[in-house]
């Protein structure tokens, strides 16, 4: 069964300067922008609801050259977001969130998904860091797996909102084109090739303006292309200086790609913000001062947990679920815009307690599964990793397809109570460079769960 559809579990939204704040009238013309203090918390609802079909890729054993594509299905999405947020001083904009609520559910034809965080993952750091406006989240207590990061990182992120606002004074009934550090927010795209997105203020007062956005994005998602067209508004809170609403229609068309799914949705967006009158225990100086806000690498890991909870492990953020299921996990690493690696983990047969298949029948069964591909081994042995691991017996194989160079790294992992898993790792010679020993460092981080891991995370 295909993963969660990608990129849809997550919210919108965008942060321009923090200097200005009141709305004044200079010619005609006005002056938005928001002037939230870093002292201040603010509250944030984003909620997605979206329908349509998800076009699933093709099954990892049925790629083919004369494969058909899956039949599309029907699919109903549903996600919310909930927490309060204090952004911090300094250069970057950069949040700490404490999450209140954090799920979605997904169901039609497909497999159903229901998706939460976890209760002691709920304090996040956010901070913007790309020019094209996407947010990167971490929680400083432990590992997100890769639906956890799709919820709390995406469309209608709160650090996003302000660019949305014009960037100097305008006239009601101007438009100006929406800046592409705000489309992501209202996207999730991370590369646009067109827009003609714009907003106009349609009505003032002196509590709140309301402004109305439309348009066409052309874009892509890890190389997936995709044409989106928006209709909707929001609302400044002249007071609170800040964006307080946002509903925005979407209608969505994306083509399959490496790693993302293709999809046909109509979904609307609603982000709700408000000045929050208290500030969580979580959120005030004392427990700020002793957290450190800085996204290190390590924070930055995902966790992958195993479909029926038997192991886990972590991988970099350039690691995406291809398929899951019970019996077979494949990962696709995505750089530069292509897949440079692949790691497929399937289950064997149990080999009994403390046991595990011989190396030397290990070894003639990759011979012969490569066939004609084999080249050479190129070396062979146990690697280390945690006490909870097992068993881990690395093979590398050198050979070719057609005239690629190809490189694979095979994995025997077996449990203290001998259930075995074959771990492949799969690139082009080329790419061996770069690749490292990135395979050794996923492996390296498996754990074994008995009794299992909860799922739907």
């Amino acid at each position: 069964m295909p993963a969660p559809v990608g990129g849809l579990l997550g919210v919108v939204m965008a942060l321009s300067t923090w200097a200005g704040g009141a709305i004044a009238a200079e010619e005609g013309a006005i002056t938005i922008a928001e002037s939230v203090s870093p002292d201040a918390v603010t509250a944030a609802r984003i909620e997605l609801k979206a329908s349509g079909l998800y076009r699933p890729p093709l099954p990892p054993d049925a790629m083919t050259p004369d494969a058909k594509m899956p039949k599309p299905l029907d699919v109903d999405i549903q996600t919310r977001v909930v927490y309060w947020e204090r952004t911090l001083k300094g250069p970057k904009r950069r949040a700490v969130r404490l999450v209140r609520q954090a799920a979605s559910a997904i169901n039609g034809e497909i497999r159903p998904i229901a998706l939460e965080l976890r209760p002691e993952l709920a304090l996040l750091i956010a901070e913007r860091r790309d020019l094209d406006g996407s947010v990167t989240v971490a929680s400083p207590a432990g590992s997100l797996t890769r639906g956890e990061l799709e919820l709390v990182e995406g469309l209608g992120d709160s650090l996003c909102l302000a660019d949305l606002l014009p960037e100097g004074p305008t006239a009601k009934a101007k438009p100006w084109p929406v800046r592409k550090s705000a489309l992501w927010a209202l996207t999730g795209y991370d590369a646009i090739a067109s827009t003609t997105v714009e907003a106009q203020i349609e009505s003032s007062d002196e509590q709140r303006v309301r402004i109305t956005i439309k348009g066409e994005v052309k874009g892509s998602v890890m190389g997936a292309e995709g044409t989106l067209t928006c209709d909707g508004w929001l609302t400044f809170d002249r007071k609170a200086g800040l964006v307080d609403g946002l509903e925005l229609n979407r209608t969505e068309s994306r083509l399959p790609g490496a790693v993302e799914a293709g999809l046909d949705l109509k979904s609307t967006l609603t982000v709700v913000r408000r000045a929050s009158t208290g500030v969580p225990p979580e959120l005030a100086d004392a427990a700020l001062a002793s957290l450190s806000p800085e996204l290190t690498s390590g924070r930055l890991l995902l966790q992958l947990i195993a479909p029926d909870g038997r192991y886990n492990l972590l991988h970099d953020r350039s690691w995406h679920t291809y398929w899951d299921d019970k019996k077979l996990v494949v990962l696709k690493r995505y750089e530069k815009g292509r897949v440079t690696a692949q790691c497929n983990l399937a289950y064997g047969p149990p080999a009994g307690k403390g046991k595990h298949q011989d190396v030397e029948s290990f070894r003639e069964d990759v011979r012969r599964a490569l066939k004609e591909r084999f080249g050479q081994f190129l070396g062979a042995g146990e690697v280390e990793g945690e006490g909870d691991g097992g068993f881990r017996y690395k093979l590398g194989v050198q050979g070719r397809y057609n005239d690629l160079g190809l490189l694979w790294y095979y994995y025997l992992i077996a449990s203290p109570a001998g259930d075995q898993l074959l771990a492949t790792f799969t690139l082009v010679d080329s790419d061996a460079g770069a690749f490292g020993s990135e395979d050794e460092t996923i492996v390296g981080s498996l754990q074994w769960n008995d009794p299992p891991l909860p799922v739907g995370r």
